[in-house]
């Protein structure tokens, strides 16, 4: 018998040879599992060594958190790696009306960053130049804002650093020589 990956099994029809061949069935398929789950350890720790790379010394890498969630599956394991606010940035600034605030997520900066900067390589809707909440600077090349001490401040936005985009198009270019080396 000759299972996909190449493994060969032979037996014959005695009791304790096919006994023995079932045996050697399962313990392929458990090897095969463990494989699938190193597989996905690698990939995701390949993943969040990438993202980190691209965040770098963003200044917004101290409020997110990287992690990854590997669950084992009948199939296989399901892994996924991930951004996630450890906390929000207050943004305040002074406006005609007084003190004017916005919560700001570091994730959605990092990645898409904000202003005439934002970018959206994904076409995704509702991304992208002038597109956050109540936003009204999609048309201008920059805005000036007054910030709490009075002090005129001019802004274009946040360049994005796209940790997470950058990691899944490494990723896709390394999944198959990770994969050769976990399965050799």
């Amino acid at each position: 018998m000759r299972c996909r990956h190449g493994k060969k099994i032979s037996f014959g029809l005695s009791v304790r040879e096919i006994q023995n061949a079932i045996k050697e069935v399962e313990q392929y398929r458990g090897d095969l599992n463990r494989k699938t789950e190193e597989l996905c350890r690698r990939l995701t720790a390949e993943g969040i060594i990438i993202a980190n790379a691209n965040i770098g010394s963003s200044g917004f890498g101290k409020y997110i958190h990287l992690g990854s969630e590997i669950t084992p599956q009948q199939a296989g394991c399901k892994a996924v790696f991930y951004m996630e606010n450890s906390s929000k940035i207050v943004s305040e600034w002074q406006a005609l009306e007084g003190v004017k605030s916005a919560e700001v997520s570091p994730c959605l900066m990092l990645e898409f960053g904000a202003g005439m900067k934002a970018e959206n390589p994904a076409n995704i809707p509702g991304v992208g130049t002038g597109t956050f909440s109540g936003g009204t600077h999609g048309n201008e090349p920059g805005w000036y804002y007054m910030d709490l001490q009075g002090e005129w401040h001019y802004s274009s936005g946040t360049v994005p650093k796209m940790p997470m985009y950058f990691a899944g198009k490494e990723l896709r270019d390394k999944v198959v020589a990770i994969a050769r080396d976990v399965f050799k």
